[in-house]
């Protein structure tokens, strides 16, 4: 399943070429850095995450831009210990993963002018799906579920001095709320912090 995301978000990296060469279109490839927090903390207790996004960056106006983006990654965690479940529990060397799938529409606000530097504030609405799997040697437990998604975002775009290559520096809060029925037994709220380092042109 995970070559298959891939293989989406390299088509859609390779279809925002022609899209580029439109008047007021931004398209950033971005490399996903993740904080796990709240029930993806609980679940994979790990300092970093990675991940690999997309996002389509149209302009609204001087001060506003819309669109939407795709980010694929992953948590995990090799971890020689004991795990609950509602039947008993289970110790051993396990293998926990964390892989999720998240489709934002997208807004963000400009409030200075143009330039080199423009700094921005907004994010995304959308869904994400998360797959959860556990990896107890011979027995792979696995669940997944679809969430609806927010997430704030703060950042910039650096310009080049011609205008036309652009980086993207930000920082996004992504809050899946709580659905599902994950190992161990009932819904979870998957919850991260994003660091997004991305580049493109317009």
């Amino acid at each position: 399943m995970r070559y298959h995301r891939l293989l989406l978000l390299t088509a859609l990296i390779a279809g925002a070429r022609p899209l580029a060469a439109q008047g007021g279109f931004l398209g950033v490839t971005s490399i996903e850095l993740s904080t796990p927090l709240g029930d993806t903390k609980h679940f994979v207790d790990t300092g970093l995450g990675a991940g690999l996004g997309w996002e389509g960056r149209w302009t609204v106006n001087s001060h506003t831009s819309a669109g939407f983006g795709l980010v694929f990654s992953e948590f995990s965690q090799h971890e020689d210990g004991t795990m609950q479940f509602p039947s008993g529990a289970v110790t051993g060397k396990m293998l926990r993963q964390l892989f999720s799938q998240q489709l934002l529409a997208t807004g963000y606000f400009f409030p200075g002018g143009r330039g080199q530097v423009r700094y921005y504030a907004g994010g995304g609405i959308g869904a994400t799906q998360m797959d959860q799997n556990v990896n107890l040697g011979t027995q792979l437990l696995s669940k997944s579920a679809w969430h609806f998604t927010l997430a704030p975002e703060i950042g910039a775009e650096i310009r080049s001095h011609d205008g036309f290559l652009v980086g993207v520096v930000a920082l996004r809060y992504n809050g899946a709320m709580a659905a599902g029925d994950y190992v161990g037994g009932g819904s979870r709220h998957f919850q991260n912090i994003t660091l997004r380092f991305g580049f493109g042109e317009q």
